[in-house]
């Protein structure tokens, strides 16, 4: 709190007066975020919408780095379960249509970490220093050495960079949705 307080420019005391603790303060900034972020309708298709909430997730990840705790603000609450029930909708079950939205918020949250710790400085066995992306594609060059067809996407530029295999990653797990669904089973309303 005293870290947040000089940051902001008030004496620590100061923001007590708004907050009462870290925890409504890490609420706080959670809402806040939510608020500033362009979220998907519902009313997407489903594929669009996990792909929009993924798309909108990672800005915020991007924009408003340390996002990646487990708080839940009421309206990300009500947000989430209108995409279930959109998901349902479609066709998935309650629990695939959960298990959905929390999945792509994972895989959000998880390659966005990942791809940020590849910025950190990591030793070399010079003794010198380099980043953990450099680190990572030299073993790759160095231990597979063309042994493995797959060879090249591990030391790719791409997949060490922005979003790397986040939008594949994405793609398989919808594909594979996509087999869950039951045609025709969508719930309908009353009318």
């Amino acid at each position: 709190m005293p870290g947040v307080a000089a940051r902001l420019g008030v004496g620590h005391s100061t923001l007590y007066r708004y907050v009462d603790n870290r925890d409504a303060l890490v609420r706080s900034a959670i809402e806040l975020v939510a608020e500033r972020t362009a979220w998907p309708s519902a009313d997407l298709p489903w594929r669009d919408l996990l792909t929009g909430f993924a798309d909108a997730l990672w800005g915020a990840c991007e924009a408003f780095p340390g996002l990646t705790t487990p708080v839940t603000p009421r309206a990300m609450v009500d947000r989430l379960a209108g995409y279930g029930g959109s998901l349902v909708r479609a066709g998935l079950g309650p629990r695939d249509a959960a298990v959905a939205v929390d999945f792509v918020a994972d895989l959000v949250f998880s390659s966005s970490v990942a791809m940020r710790g590849l910025d950190r400085t990591v030793p070399d066995a010079a003794g010198g220093s380099l980043t953990a992306r450099e680190s990572h594609r030299q073993a790759w060059a160095r231990e597979s050495a063309g042994r493995h067809p797959f060879d090249a996407e591990f030391t790719a530029e791409e997949t060490w960079h922005g979003r790397g295999w986040f939008d594949d990653k994405l793609a398989i797990f919808l594909d594979g949705l996509a087999t869950r669904i039951v045609p025709g089973s969508a719930v309908r309303g009353n009318g």
